[in-house]
């Protein structure tokens, strides 16, 4: 299975490729994005190349990082990924093989239900195509807006633990 686009009423989820590359470094370097996402580390155009590479790498196991745009729109709004966890299963073993959703959008773009809907189409794409019997989730403790999303789209608490740069709380969500 190849990794698809998907779509929602309002939004397109493409497939990210390498030719992402440059609005994908540019998102993961603004402030706001990094601050949790890399640790608020500086994202270097190498590192931005490595994740793109490796979303890449995983595409014919049908997930991946799609870019998200508006279907009236080519300018990306964001990104969503379906990743293997990696940080997260080192810090809670309990996730270790599962797929980890993430959200990444421009602050601009913030509180007009787009992160909710892109992830509420991938959760879809897991469960319905990929039949995964369950994903993990994390949050930095301080991200109380991932916090608010991941309990929305109904993950469940599994434990908090001492993460790279902050706590984290790890979750499940149950194929229903």
């Amino acid at each position: 299975m190849n990794q698809p686009p998907l779509h929602t009423s309002r939004l397109t989820l493409q497939p990210a490729t390498s030719d992402d590359l440059i609005s994908l470094h540019a998102l993961w370097s603004q402030p706001e994005v990094r601050r949790f996402l890399f640790d608020d580390e500086p994202v270097s155009i190498e590192l931005a190349e490595a994740v793109v590479r490796s979303a890449v790498a995983h595409a014919a196991s049908g997930y991946g990082l799609w870019v998200v745009r508006l279907k009236s729109a080519s300018e990306p709004l964001g990104c969503v990924g379906l990743m293997p966890t990696t940080t997260a299963a080192e810090h809670e073993p309990a996730l270790a093989g599962m797929l980890e959703p993430l959200a990444a959008f421009a602050a601009a773009h913030w509180h007009k239900g787009y992160a909710h809907e892109a992830l509420s189409a991938l959760l879809a794409h897991a469960f319905d195509t990929l039949k995964q019997p369950a994903l993990a989730a994390v949050n930095d403790v301080p991200n109380e807006a991932s916090e608010r999303m991941l309990k929305r789209l109904g993950f469940e608490f599994l434990s908090e633990v001492q993460g790279p740069k902050y706590r984290l709380r790890t979750y499940t969500l149950q194929r229903s």
